[in-house]
């Protein structure tokens, strides 16, 4: 399980450490570094793209769209997180969200 942020870190950097901890502990694979090439290493595979695609999507909260689902920004901890960066909602948007959601269930009372 991550551990809790420190409000000092880097976001990009707690991303990271999370996937690193991540393919620890669902994968029971060590990733060297953040630079570490997944694919060229074993690490990650076609069935694990698909895996770590839906992992991003339901922790983070990030859809990644078909035209950045290129093997380059999947080839390492750094790219993957640099790439949830770029796609997770931010703090307003998810606030947006929550809201309209609390919105639309109260109108069905």
């Amino acid at each position: 399980m991550a551990q809790p942020q420190n409000a000092e870190e880097p976001e990009v950097e707690r991303i990271q450490r999370e996937l690193i901890e991540t393919f620890a502990q669902k994968l029971s694979v060590r990733v060297p570094s953040e630079t570490t090439d997944l694919f060229e290493s074993g690490i990650l595979d076609s069935q694990g793209v698909v895996e770590l695609l839906a992992y991003i999507e339901d922790r983070f909260n990030a859809l990644i769209p078909v035209e950045d689902l290129e093997l380059d920004n999947l080839r390492s901890v750094q790219r993957i997180a640099s790439l949830i960066m770029q796609h997770k909602p931010s703090t307003v948007e998810r606030a947006q969200t929550h809201a309209a959601r609390g919105a639309g269930c109260e109108s069905n009372r």
